[in-house]
Parts: C-alpha cells; sequence; structure tokens
C-alpha cells in the first residue's frame, strides 16, 4: 500500500484521482497504527462485508491484496493482485485521458 501512496495517490490526486484503502471492520487503533508506521495518506474506510464481498469474490484465489480500478464511468477496469507500478501507472494515465 505504501507504493500506491507514493506513486498513484501522490502523484495523480491534483488530477482527480482517487485512492482508498478498505479494511474489513479492523479495530481503529490497529488501522491508525498501520496508516501512521507506512505512511500511508489515502482515506482508508472501514467494511462490514459488502465491498469485502464484491473485491474478493470467492473461488478468485488469495485476496490479499487486491487492487480495484473503477473508470469515471463507474465501471470495474482491473483487479489485480499484485502491484505493478509501470502498469498501474499506465492504466491511471489512460482512464484520466478518457
Amino acid at each position: 500500500m505504501p507504493d500506491i501512496d507514493a506513486t498513484i495517490w501522490q502523484e495523480y490526486q491534483d488530477q482527480g484521482v482517487l485512492v482508498f484503502g478498505i479494511h474489513p471492520g479492523d479495530p481503529p487503533e490497529a488501522v491508525a497504527n498501520f496508516l501512521e508506521q507506512t505512511g500511508i495518506t489515502f482515506p482508508v474506510l472501514a467494511d462490514e462485508g459488502t465491498l469485502f464481498d464484491f473485491v474478493f469474490p470467492s473461488g478468485v484465489g488469495y485476496p490479499y491484496p487486491r487492487d480495484v480500478v473503477i473508470g469515471k464511468d463507474l465501471t470495474v477496469r482491473s483487479i489485480k493482485n499484485s502491484f505493478n507500478q509501470a502498469e498501474m501507472d499506465s492504466l491511471v494515465q489512460a482512464l484520466i485521458a478518457e
């Protein structure tokens, strides 16, 4: 997640790109400690299962981490289990250009 903060959130937030982290109901103090330790600055939201079921459907493999990219038209454009900076950068630039 720190790599996403540095290379996507910090780089593109002024161009309208939003980044959200989602945690599955972890205690607030644990989340705060994690964010402080990692230096993550994008918003992190608590989920009670709704988003988890969408992002981590059964039978898709190990769910963590999972990067979901949604376009301006609210369609899912990419779901990945690993972060490839060049690939993500290219996708984000293409979506900004739409």
